[in-house]
């Protein structure tokens, strides 16, 4: 009896730890078909949108710090200049959040770690569809009992040079929650936008 439990913990261990695996390339599987109904077990918007947001405000604030002040001089107008970048920012994140927000949207930035000004454009162009994002994963790992982390490194040159800057490494965070692994954050190593 003891060698069956000890023998069923095992199994349940090692599909346990097997399990973010499978949800990667169900992932990947949904991302590439944009099966709505797939990336809405596997993603959780919410977190993911807030993160994107998040990310976005910090890339505007740095621009902001490193225009403002370069020299170390006080300027009168730096609160001004701050309250109208913090307005500009808000106008410009959220349409951007809420387009990367949709399955042809998710799958445009997993695949291209691009953010555009103007998402509407990536209608226009072509991005490679010959691989996908999980082709370039170098680690997936436990970082914790419920949270696993996967980086995917895409070559130089990936995308277009005139549209936006690419990314080294690209890290997703998934978590355990509501009896399942769900996408929770992607954390692009962002430099600028394009």
């Amino acid at each position: 009896m003891r060698k069956i439990l000890w023998g069923l913990g095992l199994i349940l261990l090692i599909g346990y730890g097997a399990w973010p695996y499978l949800t990667l390339y169900q992932l990947d599987t949904a991302v590439v078909d944009q099966d709505v109904k797939a990336l809405d077990n596997l993603v959780d918007w919410e977190s993911v949108a807030q993160g994107l947001e998040q990310d976005l405000e910090a890339l505007f604030e740095d621009a902001y710090d490193a225009s403002s002040g370069a020299d170390g001089s006080e300027n009168p107008l730096d609160s001004l200049a701050e309250n109208l970048l913090g307005i500009f920012a808000d106008l410009m994140i959220d349409p951007i959040v809420n387009f990367y927000m949709t399955p042809s949207g998710l799958a445009y930035l997993l695949n291209t770690q691009i953010i555009l000004e103007d998402p509407s454009e990536v209608f226009e162009q072509d991005f490679p569809s010959e691989d996908t994002w999980a082709d370039h994963i170098s680690f997936a790992f436990f970082s914790g009992p419920t949270t696993f982390f996967a980086n995917a490194e895409f070559p130089e040159g990936r995308a277009s040079e005139k549209d936006a800057r690419t990314h080294d490494t690209m890290t997703l965070e998934f978590r355990f929650q509501n009896f399942r692994w769900q996408l929770t954050r992607v954390h692009l190593p962002l430099d600028d936008i394009g």
